[in-house]
């Protein structure tokens, strides 16, 4: 019975926690952007909401988030989700240039002067679509300073991220890379002062230390009652 017991109590301990992870909430614009124009390949495609998302993931503090999917839409839910660390700089140059680019440049990250955050966080998405999507940007709709601040910042931060030595940079913040089947990709940023919800192996490895322990304190009560 007692062993029923313990079994029907680690089920239910470890249920909420794999519903819990890699789940993101998604609380708007943090850090709204401007309205943009592009091209991938002939195809032109127009954005009207850019900018830096509010999101958390797992109930932790997202710093930035951008989108990294073009042409999908939508925030939030069931995402797959894995540390920059866990991809290889050589096969994956463009999700190290843009962590180093959000890293630089990313008003919530501190790469700005508060009074140009719309047009950084305008140039930063732009920047990502092109290294994920070859997405071109062509127009800023706003007034001509925007515009050319804008424009500027892009190609000098696709210029300066490529030429990065990931081999011996080292990030400030910790990037992750999430993916959805019908939602927008992300990559996002963290502190790392949260504590991630624990996988659901890690949680089984738990539960079968904590079946071992009652097992012995069984055995041993028993071998002092002979």
């Amino acid at each position: 019975m007692k062993k029923i017991i313990a079994v029907l109590l680690f089920a239910v301990l470890l249920l909420p926690a794999a519903a819990l992870a890699d789940t993101i909430g998604f609380h708007g614009y943090q850090i709204p952007g401007l309205k943009v124009e592009g091209y991938i390949g002939w195809h032109k495609v127009k954005a009207d909401y850019v900018g830096e998302f509010n999101i958390t993931w797992d109930e932790q503090e997202v710093l930035a988030a951008y989108c990294t999917d073009m042409l999908t839409y939508g925030v939030g839910g069931k995402y797959k989700v894995q540390d920059l660390s866990s991809f290889d700089y050589k096969d994956h140059a463009d999700l190290y240039q843009a962590a180093w680019i959000m890293e630089n440049y990313s008003p919530s990250l501190g790469g700005v002067d508060d009074a140009y955050d719309t047009e950084t966080a305008t140039a930063v998405q732009a920047a990502l679509w092109n290294l994920f999507d070859n997405w071109n940007l062509t127009k800023v709709k706003g007034n001509w300073w925007q515009s050319n601040y804008v424009t500027t910042l892009y190609y000098e931060m696709l210029a300066e991220a490529s030429g990065v030595d990931f081999s011996t940079y080292t990030f400030q913040n910790e990037f992750h890379f999430a993916t959805s089947d019908n939602k927008q990709d992300l990559l996002f940023a963290t502190s790392g002062g949260g504590a991630a919800a624990p996988e659901p192996g890690s949680l089984l490895l738990m539960g079968s230390a904590l079946m071992g322990t009652l097992g012995y304190l069984r055995r041993r009560k028993k071998a002092l009652r002979a």
